[in-house]
């Protein structure tokens, strides 16, 4: 039988070894309630930054799709204002190319005339060779004149000064040349 004696150290062991295991128990089982609690609150961190990266994310693409939608915009301004100064540059061209053949026209038709009736008092006055000599000058001018005001259609704006020049320069060559004629009939 067992006697207080035998029984005493026995029930101190025995609590020992129950005291002991019962701490460690508690701690093992608050640890593990510690780390759910830890895992718990990890995912609850990492569901909040995924929320805050895609709101960060919708935030950057709608600011991405206004930038292009503005520059969008603003190229297409600058299209519209661009066809608008072709447009007017073209139409000004236009005007000055009718603004030389206007300028010119009367002069031209003056000289056409007085190239007529000089090949009339040469035909009448001088012989038929020398008539076609003379008047070869004067029909070598006037084609140089048509063919600058056909070099007037293709002008450009860059050309238009220099091909106005030249249209300026035959019909004052036309004249010279009708002039010249004239003294020698």
């Amino acid at each position: 039988m067992l006697t207080v004696r035998t029984f005493l150290p026995i029930a101190i062991v025995m609590s020992a070894v129950v005291g002991c295991e019962s701490p460690t128990a508690d701690a093992q089982t608050k640890a593990e309630r510690a780390q759910r609690e830890a895992q718990q609150k990890a995912a609850e961190v990492a569901t909040e930054l995924d929320k805050k990266v895609a709101e960060i994310d919708r935030r950057a693409e709608r600011a991405t799709d206004d930038a292009l939608r503005e520059a969008a915009e603003k190229l297409n301004n600058a299209a519209v204002k661009a066809q608008e100064k072709t447009a007017e540059a073209q139409a000004e061209l236009a005007k000055a190319r009718e603004d030389v053949r206007a300028s010119t026209s009367r002069r031209i038709e003056d000289l056409e005339k007085d190239a007529v009736e000089l090949r009339e008092k040469a035909e009448k006055k001088l012989p038929k060779d020398e008539v076609g000599r003379l008047m070869k000058d004067v029909e070598d001018k006037s084609e140089a004149v048509r063919r600058s005001l056909r070099d007037l259609d293709a002008a450009t704006s860059e050309t238009l000064d220099q091909v106005k020049q030249g249209v300026y320069q035959r019909v004052d060559e036309l004249d010279r040349a009708i002039q010249a004629a004239k003294r020698r009939v």
